[in-house]
């Protein structure tokens, strides 16, 4: 089995060939896509069969042009390899990728989590012979605080600047990262304001029936009815961009809002500053280090290969944890096979 990355991690044998989260329109015998993130999927899909999760389906549905040329399937079998998808715990639809045959079994993460955030179900890691995981956290320094803990102190930070009629903007990722935030502050105030693209992957999820949608308005509509003026108490749904941005700053002098980011690189001590941000909250849809190692541990695969973020940093430290580990980038090909076939 030869495990490669180019454009995109590919993993093959002499019967099959299977391509995993390429962000180009180049045809591929099959093709895997873990979920819907931008650095994951291409703007144009190849017609060709693809696997992926329903969620992530109806969300490409949405992104890409061409979203009818392509055959989707939930599992896929080839000869006596099957290929099954399993929970990554990411982001909404987010997927692993379970490749099984008669050689063994092989486990490709995409972007990966096993914490429980109360509204998505995180990654079971599984013994595997072979397993590619992210690393994006992959390096010691990224031991991130208790979720529950950050969720609670920052509701109270929340529910503190609201109780004083002052607005506070939470500053997450559209896509992953906002519905998480959803989850665990929509409910703490009756003026809930949604951005541009917040609002927008939120009309979708509503429009596909899809979990994880809150009821909000636009910013256009809070602008257009003057929520904002009017109401001190609103909570604003945003992308993560710098405090220095026209658009915060104006939300910081036009209504006092405070500005709250979220991110797992928010361990980096200059981050909230450097963000021009007032609270910088470490929370993220990856796992920290310490899960990452948690997850190799459980998989105890005989081959391991990092991609993403700190991959040679994450292989360094496995090797050094007694696990046979090695970086997969564009300038590494390697033969991997299973031990009991040599």
């Amino acid at each position: 089995m030869k495990v490669y990355r180019t454009d995109a991690t590919r993993v093959e044998t002499k019967e099959w060939k299977i391509v995993c989260d390429s962000t180009n329109s180049k045809y591929h015998p099959l093709v895997f896509y873990s979920h819907a993130h931008s650095d994951h999927i291409p703007k144009k899909l190849p017609q060709t069969d693809i696997i992926t999760s329903l969620e992530t389906k109806m969300l490409l549905k949405n992104f890409v042009s061409n979203y009818s040329e392509a055959s989707f399937y939930d599992s896929f079998r080839i000869g006596n390899t099957s290929f099954e998808q399993k929970t990554a715990g990411h982001i909404i639809g987010s997927t692993a990728l379970h490749i099984n045959s008669e050689k063994g079994k092989l486990i490709y993460t995409g972007d990966v989590s096993i914490r429980n955030k109360g509204f998505i179900e995180p990654f079971a890691p599984e013994k595997c012979d072979i397993l590619i995981i992210e690393s994006t956290f992959g390096s010691p320094e990224y031991i991130f605080p208790s979720y529950d803990e950050e969720i609670k102190r920052t509701k109270e930070l929340i529910v503190e600047y609201l109780d004083k009629g002052t607005p506070v903007v939470l500053m997450g990722y559209a896509l992953g990262k906002a519905q998480m935030l959803y989850h665990a502050f929509s409910h703490l105030s009756e003026n809930i304001v949604l951005h541009g693209s917040n609002f927008r992957i939120n009309s979708i999820l509503q429009n596909e029936k899809l979990d994880n949608s809150i009821e909000a308005i636009s910013y256009q509509e809070a602008k257009t009815t003057n929520l904002l003026q009017e109401k001190k108490d609103w909570i604003f749904f945003t992308p993560l961009k710098s405090g220095r941005d026209p658009f915060f700053a104006f939300l910081k002098n036009k209504y006092n809002a405070k500005l709250f980011a979220f991110s797992g690189w928010c361990l980096s001590a200059n981050y909230k500053f450097r963000m021009a941000v007032d609270h910088a909250i470490t929370i993220s849809d990856h796992a920290d280090y310490s899960e990452l190692l948690e997850i190799c541990k459980v998989c105890n695969a005989e081959q391991i290969y990092t991609v993403y973020g700190h991959s040679e940093r994450f292989a360094g430290e496995l090797r050094r944890e007694g696990y046979t580990a090695v970086p997969l980038s564009k300038q590494t090909i390697l033969d991997s096979y299973f031990k009991k076939n040599q």
